[in-house]
């Protein structure tokens, strides 16, 4: 009997960032699809940008969505439009109530100066991130740091997410309920990259 084949995983980037956040161990995961943000055609909220992920990366409901930061939030609303296995938010939050208070006070100043803004938000930013930053547009990142804190959060009808953390994150403050806690800030997938796919393999088996 042929071996079973492991769900596809479907894995989306942080704002302003690419598959490029996703270094070495990443690409190592099975049946794994890195998803880079398409060209902004006017989406303003998490659910418009869900839809078009949804569209342009068809996902099969056996997939498992796995997202850091922004991704995790735009793979909660995925979950929420179509059902999927699993979901796995490394570095992400399920509502905006879990992210840091002065950044919500903050945030309308992001348009003005997003990277600063998330640079505050994540403490240092790895020069890969930065060229990443160079490379997005600039009407994604404004609408995005807006669409984040007028976004509703998870479905409470879907079941609850696993939860990889950073212990330092100042962007998103460790929730109460996350399944596991590394010695990370927000930007846990690109400075824990084995630690991170370790604890996934076991999740997905």
């Amino acid at each position: 009997m042929p071996a079973r084949q492991p769900p596809p995983l479907f894995i989306l980037p942080g704002m302003g960032a690419d598959d490029r956040m996703y270094p070495g161990p990443w690409k190592t995961l099975p049946r794994a699809s890195f998803i880079n943000w398409p060209a902004h055609r006017g989406e303003t909220t998490i659910h418009a940008i869900a839809r078009r992920i949804i569209e342009e990366a068809p996902i099969p409901p056996d997939a498992i969505l796995i997202g850091s930061s922004l991704g995790g939030i735009v793979a909660c609303e995925i979950a929420g439009i179509q059902s999927c296995r699993r979901l796995i938010l490394v570095g992400s939050a399920t509502s905006p109530a879990e992210i840091n208070t002065l950044l919500r006070i903050l945030h309308p100043l992001a348009a003005l100066a997003p990277v600063p803004f998330i640079q505050m938000a994540a403490g240092k930013i790895p020069a890969d991130l930065t060229r990443m930053f160079h490379d997005s547009e600039p009407a994604f990142i404004h609408a995005m740091c807006h669409a984040i804190f007028h976004w509703p959060g998870l479905d409470p009808r879907q079941p609850r997410p696993f939860r990889i953390h950073g212990r330092h994150d100042r962007a998103i403050p460790p929730p109460a309920h996350a399944d596991h806690m590394l010695n990370a800030g927000h930007l846990v997938a690109m400075t824990h990259p084995d630690e991170c796919v370790r604890l996934i393999r076991r999740v997905i088996g």
